[in-house]
């Protein structure tokens, strides 16, 4: 026997003719909202239901003037009703079951961008119009009875206030509600010649859409006076602030179209829901199936935009399962953005710190050095996705234009194609015929490939060994979705390069296996920009292919110019390989690009620490603290520099903190090894690395930082035995040797050289200069 639970009147679980309660949805005055089953066709739906202590006659002719006003309509943006029924005693109404978020929750998280206003709001004034001409005037529109369903559209719900009148409206039917001592509507959203019980004409719906824009851009209402009465002679007597009062970037054309809808003559509204949805859009419907355009395409300054930032994506789903596929929705649009070699877009890593954030655009745009911010959102419901997103002036704090798109889920990589495009058209920027093809010929893929391809960058990106071996798992789910996905093979190479390059694993474990699945990638196609950069660092950590990863890297920003990576890691090849101003020029271009990375920050400090330019390291590393002063491979590398300045109080220290921060992570651990040896404190230095060989006996332990610490104790020939076990195992760390001051007490010896030279690495590049302090 099912079990069951009482909720107001309603028995959960009991059976009204064929329809199976299931859970609460809501309530309001008179009536309970329930999720339920009809049993007989096999689907879920709403149930209203009058409560009993108000089931009188008046109550029972409103649920039932409900239904029939409901019935007379017919659009997608305005909840859709199946029947009307009484069962036991019981009256309710059977209507579509709508899913997501109200518009009220949403609001209760802050004021919304203009771009996103203007979208919803041209939806919700479509479905008044639709009303409307049917003669329908809802009533009680407010934010609670607006629905943001899991496509991110939305729905009107609640018609139990509104007048259902076909030809005209008379004076004594609208009045009837008030004559009886009662106010029809909810009184903050009301207009005033509804609360003088006048006449009403659909232009008082209007009214309630300004109060809502003015909500929706501003996060208040524009009447806010307490109590009721206050409130009430407010709206019929005092003007309403400016929303630019309190959003100052908002639009002059928004901010006098929601003041036009907010005036207490209805004859000086907009004539009709249609004029209003038709000047929210402005621009025109986008073609190709995409929704909604919103805002000036030819805006004075637009053309000087060189640079953005896409702000990460909101989930309008409000499922938090669905994070993984937002965010893979925003690196989407990133890397597709990125390929336009004319505009500089910031990568994920620094816009994805202002996920959450209620920090102003313009400063978000500082911070990011950019001219312009898109920000959007995302719905996806079953085989549908939809995406809002709007492009905003960082100077004028102008919004510039918006967009929507809704498209299949097999066409997911088209949309984002399509976005991208209409970005690069609206700023003006140059798009190489070579850029252009690509982003007109975006590839199809399966899309329960393409979600567990996102799930696995969700879980990379986190940069330890429990999500990178979760990464893989996504991965390979994806490949086995569809085997020619080539963006899931390299997504394979890269969690096996994390896993090996953070001394997860041992080098000879992971690297074939990254190998394997990059050549893979590059077999399905050999334009895909993040192979490249996943080859180079192969090429660079396994193989020690100098000019193999050069040629990788160099192919990587060919196709996509912005790839803060590509940069990163080629900036890695170039300082080991000796080039140092090359190197710090390219982790420069990286940090433009990627200017709030914590890994891109750090690496130019090691740039700096490896061209033996200690000071400006330490300077370097600081800067990096401040944007997060836990930052573990900072303060590891802060230690690295003070050691060479001979600080090496503040480098043991340094290298403790970093210890206590990652403690499962040994970098930081060898790394004290070395400093109490040249501290002179030699029993503690012993007394670590036997802690250290123990160790190794149950996880992979660096040979090469085994050796530094052997050479610090003096104890050269042991310190060389490791480094030639280090070459044998491709220990990673080991691309690092002839740049490495802590070994330049071994430059002069043969063993050393062979190795250099075993590395394909130039004995002589190595050398220390001689202004360099010595370790």
């Amino acid at each position: 026997m099912e079990s069951s639970e009482r909720s107001g009147d309603v028995v959960i679980g009991r059976t009204l003719q064929r329809y199976k309660i299931l859970e609460p949805l809501g309530s309001g005055g008179v009536g309970e909202v329930y999720r339920a089953r009809d049993e007989r066709l096999g689907r879920e739906v709403a149930l209203k239901i009058l409560r009993s202590d108000a089931a009188d006659g008046a109550s029972r002719d409103r649920l039932r003037r409900e239904a029939r006003t409901l019935s007379q309509l017919n659009h997608p943006g305005i909840s859709t009703i199946h029947d009307v029924e009484t069962a036991d005693g019981v009256d309710f109404i059977v209507m579509e079951l709508v899913t997501g978020e109200t518009l009220a929750s949403r609001l209760a998280r802050g004021a919304l961008s203009e771009g996103i206003a203007r979208v919803y709001g041209a939806e919700i004034a479509d479905a008044l119009g639709a009303a409307h001409d049917r003669g329908v005037i809802h009533r009680d529109l407010k934010p609670g009875n607006v629905m943001i369903d899991e496509r991110g559209r939305l729905k009107l719900l609640d018609f139990g206030l509104a007048l259902y009148r076909p030809a005209s409206v008379s004076s004594a039917d609208s009045t009837a509600d008030a004559l009886s001592g009662a106010l029809v509507g909810t009184l903050p959203y009301m207009a005033p010649e509804q609360l003088l019980g006048r006449a009403l004409d659909p232009r008082a719906d209007l009214y309630s859409l300004g109060v809502l824009l003015y909500e929706m851009t501003t996060g208040r209402r524009p009447f806010q006076a307490e109590p009721a009465t206050a409130l009430i002679n407010e709206i019929l007597n005092a003007p309403a602030p400016p929303p630019s009062a309190w959003a100052p970037h908002l639009s002059e054309e928004c901010s006098r179209l929601i003041q036009a809808l907010l005036e207490k003559d209805p004859a000086r509204r907009p004539a009709s829901a249609t004029d209003v949805a038709a000047a929210l859009r402005e621009s025109g419907r986008a073609s190709d199936g995409s929704s909604v355009a919103v805002g000036a395409a030819a805006v004075a300054g637009a053309a000087a935009i060189a640079s953005v930032a896409v702000l990460p994506l909101a989930n309008l789903t409000g499922a938090p399962d669905q994070e993984f596929f937002v965010d893979g929705m925003t690196e989407a649009l990133i890397a597709t953005l990125a390929q336009v070699r004319a505009l500089r877009v910031v990568s994920r890593t620094s816009v994805m710190r202002y996920k959450g954030t209620a920090e102003p655009l313009p400063a978000i745009a500082r911070a990011l050095e950019v001219d312009a911010i898109v920000e959007g959102a995302v719905a996806r419901s079953a085989d549908r996705v939809r995406v809002t997103a709007q492009l905003i002036d960082a100077t004028s704090d102008r919004h510039l234009w918006a967009r929507s798109y809704e498209r299949d889920v097999h066409d997911v990589l088209a949309l984002q194609s399509e976005l991208a495009q209409a970005i690069a058209e609206e700023i003006q920027v140059h798009v190489t015929h070579e850029e252009r093809a690509r982003l007109v010929n975006p590839k199809r893929v399966d899309p329960g490939a393409y979600e567990e391809y996102l799930r696995g960058r969700f879980y990379w990106n986190r940069r330890n060994e429990a999500a990178a071996r979760r990464a893989i798992e996504c991965f390979e789910r994806s490949i086995a979705r569809d085997p020619a996905w080539a963006p899931a093979h390299s997504g394979i190479a890269d969690a096996w390069l994390t896993l090996a390059n953070y001394d997860y694993v041992p080098p000879m474990e992971a690297y074939p296996r990254a190998e394997a699945a990059v050549e893979r990638a590059l077999a399905l196609d050999d334009q895909l920009a993040e192979a490249y950069v996943s080859l180079g660092a192969l090429r660079t950590d396994a193989h020690w292919d100098w000019p193999g990863a050069e040629a990788a890297f160099r192919r990587a920003l060919a196709l996509d110019p912005n790839n803060a990576a590509a940069y990163h890691w080629y900036g890695d090849l170039l300082s080991l390989t000796s080039r140092h101003d090359e190197a710090l020029a390219a982790a420069r271009r990286a940090r433009e690009l990627d200017p709030l990375s914590l890994v891109v920050s750090t690496s130019l400090g090691i740039h700096l620490f490896y061209a033996r330019r200690y000071d400006e390291a330490v300077a370097q590393q600081q800067r990096t603290l401040e944007l997060d002063p836990t930052f573990a491979p900072a303060i590891r590398n802060l230690g690295g520099a003070y050691e060479q300045l001979g600080r090496y109080d503040d480098a043991i220290a340094a290298y403790h903190r970093a210890h206590a921060l990652l403690p499962s992570e040994l970098s930081a651990t060898t790394l004290l090894g070395h400093a109490l040896a040249i501290a002179g404190r030699t029993e503690e230095a012993r007394k670590l690395l036997s802690e250290l060989t123990e160790e190794s006996g149950r996880r992979y332990v660096s040979r090469y930082r085994l050796a530094a610490i052997h050479l610090a104790l003096g104890e050269r020939g042991i310190a060389l035995d490791f480094l030639e076990q280090a070459l044998r195992g491709r220990d990673r760390a080991m691309i690092w040797l002839n740049v490495a001051p802590r070994f330049d007490a071994l430059r002069g010896e043969p063993r050393f050289q062979a190795i250099v030279r075993t590395m394909r690495l130039d004995p002589a590049a190595g050398q220390r200069p001689e202004s360099a302090p010595s370790s």
